[in-house]
């Protein structure tokens, strides 16, 4: 990953640093998770780390500066685990679908951060992540591309797959208790994470098929209905 998505320039980079930044970074965003971007205050990270609010900003400046570390946090994780399923043989596709699902299971508050800000889409974040979120999206193209048949076009793109994969968990997780108190459905339960992560093996098939049917949108032309004769009266 790249250092300017995890580092502060402004503070000395050593050992110690690095691990109470890691520490902050994942306090942040469970509260940022918990609260959003308005409701989070860096006087909740500091009590959840443990050490006082002057100590936070030593390391980021102000809210806007921690939020920033905390969404590229978030983003670099993802790309991280995606990137490790290259290594792991077998449906490179449905090795990325274990991967986020494990990823936005064991980090729920992480999973909102990013649902907030693809919402709220920041262009700074934006700019931010524009390198790593490249780069998730090669190789899940390059997935996608071991998954179909070499001599048909291929028309399902690793932006389109992305969209539908973590819009589906994402509001499968970040949604909990609105579910659970519409529906009575846990979420987060391991019966539903199952049944998720079944479905989204069964997604990610049935998006590479219909990929190979898909062309482009065409209108159905009907021939004009005949013009009713005026009665005269």
């Amino acid at each position: 990953m790249s250092p300017e998505l995890t580092s502060t320039p402004s503070t000395p980079s050593t050992p110690q640093g690095t691990e109470r930044r890691r520490e902050i970074l994942k306090c942040a965003i469970d509260v940022f998770g918990e609260a959003g971007y308005a409701g989070a205050r860096i006087d909740e990270v500091a009590r959840r780390v443990g050490i006082r609010r002057p100590s936070i900003l030593y390391h980021y400046p102000d809210k806007q500066a921690l939020y920033s570390a905390a969404v590229s946090s978030v983003v670099a994780e993802i790309v991280d685990r995606v990137l490790a399923t290259e290594k792991i043989p077998g449906e490179r596709l449905d090795a990325i679908a274990d991967a986020w699902v494990d990823f936005v299971i064991a980090r729920p508050n992480a999973a909102r951060v990013l649902l907030r800000q693809m919402l709220d889409a920041d262009p700074t974040l934006t700019r931010m992540t524009q390198a790593p979120v490249r780069e998730l999206l090669e190789s899940i193209q390059s997935a996608i591309d071991d998954s179909m048949n070499t001599d048909r076009e291929k028309t399902l793109d690793a932006n389109e797959f992305a969209l539908i994969l973590s819009s589906t968990s994402l509001v499968w997780v970040a949604s909990r208790s609105a579910i659970e108190g519409a529906l009575g459905l846990d979420t987060l339960s391991p019966q539903s994470i199952q049944r998720h992560r079944r479905m989204l093996h069964a997604l990610t098939r049935q998006l590479v098929a219909a990929s190979g049917e898909a062309g482009p949108a065409q209108t159905e032309i009907r021939p004009a209905s005949p013009a009713r004769k005026t009665r005269k009266r």
